[in-house]
C-alpha cells in the first residue's frame, strides 16, 4: 500500500545526506514502460515510483517527459534532482536543482538553494557547501527545508577537513547539545573522542540540563529525564535549583508524577528569578491535578499574593474559584471569581469568572444574581460565550416563572445562533413552554449569504494555476494539487467573477480529494448563509462546510460501532477539519485523531495489524475509529453529547460525571463536566451532528433534556 501522499516539501525533509547514505533502496524493475502515457500520468507513475524507493524507474519515467510538455515544470525540475542526488548522481542533480531556482515564483523557491548545497557537498566541494549552508542555517523557516542537525554536522566535518581542530570540537559540541537525539549526535560524540579523547567528547552538568531544557522544548519527556537523572543529586548552587526546576516542569509537561512536579517546582521557586511565579503557579497546577486541591487553593492565594502583576497571578486568581466549583463548593466559590473582577477586570479570565458566577448563583438556588451575571454574559459575543450567556439568562427566567421573557429570550437565541448547543437547549425548553420553532427560531427562513456559481464554469480552466491543478490531479498528486490551488486561489479569485471562481476552486479541492481548505472556506467566506436554510446557492455553502468527507470509507466502515448516521462526519469536522495527515499536542492522528495506544486495542480486538503512521492512512483511520467512536457512544446508550465527550476524555471520566450529575438534565450536566476541553466538545460536536442531519437527513434533531445516567458495564474503558 502506497504511504499516504504528502506535500512535496515535506517528501524533501527526508533527502539529506545521512538518509541518502543509509536508505536502503528497491531495486529497479524490468517493467517497460508505456511510450505513449501521457506526460501527466509519467510525472504522477514517477512520483509514485520516487515514494516507493524505486528511483531508477522514477529517473526512466522522467526521461520520457519533455519539460515543454508539462504545466508544472517545477515539480519536474524538482523530482528529476530528488532522484538523482538518490542515484548518487550530484552533478545531474545540481543542474535540475538550478534549472528550478530560476523560478522564483515556485513553492520550491525557499528550498532549492539548500538541495543546492547537499549536491555541492555530494561532489565534494566542501567549502562551497559549507558557505552556502552557513548562509541558510540561520534564516527563517530554516527547519522546513533541512534536517538541521545533518547541516551542523557537516558543518563541523568542513572545519575539520580544514584542520581548524578547535572549531570543529565547538561545532560538534554544539551539535550535541542541540540535537541530542539525532543520530547525527552519536557521529559527533564520536568525532569528538577522535580528536580529544574521551574528556572532549564528556558532557558536564550544565551540559546535560542544556540538553535536557532542549528535549523537554521537542516534547522528549523521557529522553529529558534521562538526561537529568544523570546530573547528581547533590549537585548544588543554580545548576542543582536549575535541575529540579526542569525536573518538575518536565514531569508537568509530559503529564506524569503530578504530585512530585507539584513537589519539585514548589520547593525552588523562590530562586528562579524570572520564572518564579511561574513554577509557583505550575506548582500549584500540578498538585490540583493530583487531586490536592486545598494545597493547591493555597499556594494559588501565595501567587495572587507574591506576583499580584503577573498573568501567572490572574489565572491563578480564578482557578481559586474555579477548582471550589468543580468540588461543588458553590459558596467558597464566589468570593475567589468576584476578585477576579474586581482585581483583573480586563483579564482573559474576565468572561469565565462572570460565567462561573453565574452558574454558581444559579446552582444554590440565587437566581436574582444569578440572573443578573448572566445578563452581563449576554451581552458578549459568540455562540458559546454570548449563546451561554443567553441560554442561561432565559433559563433563569423560566424558573422565575417570568414565561414571556424566557420565550422571548430562547427565540432570539436561536435566530441569533442556529444550530448551536445552546440554540438547541432553547428549542427543547420552548418545547416545554408549549413553544414550537423551527431550528432557525422564525416561521418562514429565507436563505442568506453570498452568492456563488451553481455549475463550474471550465472556460476558467485555462488559466494557469486550474491547468497546473489539473494536471497535478491528473499525475494523482492530489495533496499538491491542493497546496497550488491553496497557494493561487486569492489571486485567481481577484482575476475572475467572484461567484465563478469560488465554485471553481471549490470543485478542483474536492477533484483533489481535499475536504479541508473548502470547509475552511465556507466557513470565512460564505457570510451569514450557515445561518439561513440550506436552499438555493446557500446549499453549496452549506455541503461545503459539512462535507460527507470521504464517505465511501464511512460508508464502509460505520456499521463496526453503533454510529447513526452522519455521527462519524460531525466527529471528523471537529477533530480534525478532514485533513488525514493532523497530528495533535497529545499524539492525536488522521482524520479521527485516533491515540495510537487506543487504537492497538482496537486493532487487537478487529484482527488488524497496527503499525506507526497507519492512522495516516484514511482507510485505517476511519475503520478502527468507526468502531471504537460507535462503541463509546452505544455504551453511554446513544447520547450524543455524552457518546461524543467520552471519545474527548475517555470514558471513565463520563462515568464519574454520571454517577455524580447523572440526575440533572442535560443542559446542567454538561455545564458540570469539569474538563473545559471536553465540556466545550460535547457541546460543538452535537451541532455539527444536528446540522447535519438537517442537512442530509432533512430532519430536525431534537436535544432530549433528560440524561440516561445508566451506563453499559463493559470493557471500553479505555
Amino acid at each position: 500500500m502506497r504511504a499516504p501522499a504528502m506535500a512535496a516539501g515535506a517528501r524533501l525533509a527526508a533527502a539529506t545526506t545521512l538518509a541518502i547514505a543509509t536508505l536502503a533502496l528497491a531495486p529497479a524493475t524490468a517493467r517497460a514502460d508505456r511510450p505513449a502515457a501521457p506526460p501527466a500520468e509519467r510525472l504522477g507513475l514517477a512520483y509514485a515510483a520516487y515514494d516507493d524507493g524505486d528511483v531508477d524507474r522514477a529517473a526512466a519515467l522522467l526521461d520520457g517527459i519533455d519539460d515543454a510538455a508539462v504545466v508544472n515544470d517545477d515539480y519536474l525540475h524538482w523530482l528529476r534532482g530528488q532522484v538523482e542526488l538518490l542515484r548518487g548522481k550530484p552533478a545531474a542533480a545540481l543542474a535540475a536543482f538550478r534549472l528550478l531556482a530560476r523560478d522564483k515564483g515556485s513553492q520550491y523557491a525557499a528550498e532549492v538553494p539548500w538541495r543546492i548545497a547537499d549536491c555541492e557537498w555530494e561532489l565534494g566541494h566542501t567549502k562551497a557547501a559549507a558557505k552556502a549552508y552557513g548562509k541558510l542555517i540561520g534564516t527563517a523557516h530554516a527547519a522546513e527545508h533541512a534536517d538541521l542537525a545533518i547541516v551542523q554536522l557537516r558543518l563541523a566535518e568542513a572545519k575539520r577537513a580544514a584542520k581548524q581542530t578547535k572549531a570543529a570540537r565547538a561545532a560538534y559540541r554544539q551539535l550535541l547539545l542541540d540535537h541530542p537525539a539525532h543520530p547525527a549526535a552519536a557521529i559527533a560524540d564520536r568525532r569528538l573522542v577522535a580528536l580529544g579523547g574521551e574528556a572532549a567528547a564528556r558532557l558536564s552538568d550544565g551540559d546535560r540540563l542544556d540538553r535536557a531544557t532542549t528535549l523537554t522544548a521537542q516534547h522528549l519527556w523521557h529522553e529529558a529525564i534521562a538526561e537529568l537523572m544523570l546530573i547528581p543529586d547533590d549537585v548544588g548552587g543554580d545548576l542543582g535549583r536549575r535541575r529540579t526546576y526542569w525536573l518538575g516542569e518536565t514531569l508537568f509537561k509530559m503529564r506524569r508524577r503530578y504530585g512530585d512536579a507539584g513537589k519539585l517546582l514548589l520547593s525552588v521557586y523562590p530562586q528562579m528569578g524570572g520564572s518564579a511565579a511561574e513554577a509557583m503557579f505550575h506548582g500549584a497546577r500540578a498538585l490540583s491535578r493530583a487531586d490536592h486541591d486545598d494545597e493547591a487553593i493555597t499556594w494559588y492565594r501565595k501567587v495572587v499574593a507574591t506576583y499580584p502583576r503577573t498573568a501567572w497571578a490572574q489565572e491563578a486568581q480564578y482557578l481559586t474559584g474555579w477548582l471550589e466549583f468543580n468540588r461543588g463548593n458553590y459558596d467558597a466559590a464566589l468570593e475567589p471569581l468576584k476578585e477576579v473582577l474586581r482585581r483583573y477586570p480586563k483579564s482573559k479570565w474576565t468572561d469565565d469568572a462572570l460565567w462561573f458566577l453565574g452558574m454558581s448563583t444559579y446552582l444554590r438556588g440565587d437566581l436574582d444574581a444569578a440572573l443578573d451575571y448572566l445578563t452581563k454574559l449576554a451581552a458578549h459575543g459568540g455562540a458559546l460565550e454570548g449563546g451561554k450567556g443567553r441560554y442561561w439568562k432565559a433559563r433563569v427566567q423560566q424558573r422565575l416563572d417570568r414565561k414571556d421573557d424566557a420565550i422571548e429570550g430562547f427565540r432570539a437565541l436561536i435566530q441569533r445562533y442556529p444550530f448551536s448547543w445552546y440554540a438547541l437547549l432553547a428549542r427543547a425548553r420552548l418545547g416545554e413552554l408549549g413553544v414550537t420553532v423551527g431550528p432557525f427560531g422564525v416561521d418562514d427562513p429565507k436563505p442568506r449569504g453570498p452568492s456563488i456559481a451553481t455549475e463550474v464554469d471550465e472556460g476558467l480552466a485555462d488559466d494557469r494555476l486550474i491547468a497546473g491543478v489539473d494536471e497535478l490531479i491528473a499525475a494523482g498528486l492530489g495533496v499538491e494539487a491542493g497546496d497550488e490551488l491553496r497557494r493561487g486561489e486569492a489571486g485567481f479569485v481577484k482575476r475572475h467573477d467572484r461567484g465563478k471562481a469560488y465554485a471553481m476552486v471549490l470543485d478542483r479541492y474536492r477533484r483533489a480529494g481535499n475536504f479541508s481548505r473548502p470547509w475552511m472556506l465556507a466557513i470565512v467566506r460564505s457570510g451569514n448563509a450557515l445561518s439561513g436554510p440550506a436552499e438555493g446557492t446557500a446549499r453549496i455553502w452549506w455541503e461545503h462546510a459539512y462535507p460527507r468527507a470521504f464517505s465511501e470509507l464511512v460508508e464502509k466502515w460505520q456499521d463496526l460501532g453503533d454510529n447513526p448516521d452522519y455521527y462519524l462526519y460531525s466527529i471528523m469536522r471537529k477533530e480534525s477539519g478532514f485533513d488525514p495527515h493532523v497530528l495533535s499536542y497529545a499524539d492525536a492522528q488522521g482524520l479521527l485523531q485516533m491515540i495510537p495506544a487506543t487504537t492497538r486495542r482496537v486493532a487487537d480486538t478487529l484482527g488488524l495489524e497496527y503499525d506507526a503512521g497507519q492512522l495516516y492512512d484514511p482507510e485505517f483511520n476511519v475503520r478502527t475509529g468507526s468502531w471504537y467512536i460507535g462503541h463509546l457512544l452505544s455504551k453511554f446508550k446513544g447520547q450524543i453529547p455524552i457518546g461524543a465527550g467520552s471519545f474527548n476524555s475517555g470514558p471513565r471520566p463520563v462515568m464519574r460525571w454520571l454517577d455524580k450529575n447523572g440526575d440533572r438534565p442535560i443542559d446542567e450536566f454538561v455545564e458540570l463536566v469539569s474538563y473545559t476541553q471536553t465540556r466545550e466538545y460535547m457541546k460543538k460536536v452535537t451541532e455539527n451532528y444536528a446540522r447535519y442531519v438537517y442537512l442530509y437527513g432533512g430532519t430536525v434533531y431534537d436535544q432530549p433534556l433528560t440524561v440516561d445516567a445508566a451506563y453499559r458495564d463493559d470493557a471500553i474503558t479505555y
